[in-house]
């Protein structure tokens, strides 16, 4: 036999009411024993009078009590509905019942938390998407020329004298397979959230742990201005790649000149004299495999993954990495912390 179900206001009203009945059946009994009279026939008439009169009265405030509850459970009903239909809108209005606030405002926080989270694995969806398009387009290249050299050597088409050049050739493909390889799998990575953060002086680690294994150039100066006070909340290792991933960059577009690291209150800062950013591409170069470079190299203008793997570990760590400015004298990219009140959003120094 299935289970019957009901509405919320009737249940409440046939509660109320046989509660209701039961008390007012025990106050009569309990007022004629307080008083001390012997319940005899008349007295017996008596409370079921009160008990009949007192009935309808009590099924009334149990039907305007129920028909209250039930709003509030109705507009919680409606919320989840909203949630359920992607909804996420939040809402302000208030209660005078503390705990059906308490509910409102907690289904608020579930709504922004369920949006960020399906925002993020869209996102991240996306990204994955673009990653397997542009992995199968770089690695099919290498792949045709090393599977040519090996049919030109098995069929006996290159002369021992050529045969070091071809050798060379393949291992330079393999190489770059292998470096892709190593982007791709540091891109994913840096799409899982860390947990772990810790308070860093950035002065000492920029100085100690990423100026030191940077590929300096002879007539690029790099350059630590930072606060030897300042201190950053992030997850060490992640922090390690985002300042290298920008610096290197920077070294790759900067032929003379300096590469500065400095703090402006909360804000980091990269400045360089290199070439300048378009104002086109300022927000396209944070985008798996975009690369602003004009060289018909591939191994020379690089994956356009060391900006994307950029953006993603700041926002693991509650930061935002954006283009500040870029003219034909510097470049600048800024990190701020998320909750931080957006700068002047210009484009030129």
């Amino acid at each position: 036999m299935g289970i019957k179900y009901m509405k919320i206001k009737y249940f409440l009203i046939i509660i109320y009411t046989i509660a209701g009945f039961f008390i007012s059946i025990l106050s009569s009994f309990l007022t004629y024993i307080i008083i001390g009279k012997p319940i005899g026939m008349p007295m017996v008439i008596q409370i079921i009078l009160v008990v009949i009169f007192l009935t309808p009265v009590i099924g009334v405030v149990s039907f305007f009590l129920g028909r209250y509850l039930s709003k509030n459970f109705h507009f919680i009903n409606t919320r989840l509905e909203e949630i359920k239909n992607e909804n996420y809108t939040k809402n302000i209005s208030q209660n005078r019942i503390i705990e059906i606030n308490n509910i409102n405002n907690n289904m608020n926080f579930l709504s922004a938390q369920i949006k960020h989270l399906i925002d993020d694995l869209k996102q991240k969806n996306q990204n994955l998407s673009n990653l397997l398009i542009s992995m199968a387009h770089d690695i099919k290249t290498p792949i045709t020329i090393v599977n040519g050299y090996i049919e030109e050597i098995k069929d006996g088409m290159i002369s021992e004298d050529d045969m070091p050049l071809v050798l060379e050739h393949m291992r330079e493909e393999i190489k770059f397979l292998d470096e892709i390889t190593v982007d791709m799998l540091k891109f994913i990575t840096s799409m899982q959230e860390h947990k772990i953060t810790e308070n860093i002086n950035l002065y000492k680690f920029i100085q100690n742990e990423v100026f030191t294994i940077l590929q300096k150039k002879d007539d690029v100066v790099l350059i630590n201005d930072i606060d030897k006070s300042f201190v950053i909340t992030f997850n060490k290792m992640d922090l390690k790649k985002v300042c290298i991933n920008i610096l290197t960059n920077a070294l790759k577009f900067t032929n003379s000149g300096y590469i500065k690291v400095y703090v402006d209150k909360k804000y980091i800062l990269f400045e360089n004299n290199g070439e300048k950013i378009e104002k086109e591409f300022k927000d396209k170069i944070f985008e798996p495999f975009f690369t602003i470079s004009k060289s018909k190299n591939r191994k020379k203008s690089g994956f356009g993954l060391g900006l994307s793997i950029v953006n993603n570990l700041c926002q693991n760590n509650q930061y935002i990495c954006y283009l500040y400015c870029s003219d034909t004298k510097k470049t600048i990219f800024s990190i701020k912390p998320k909750e931080e009140r957006k700068w002047k959003n210009y484009y030129y120094c």
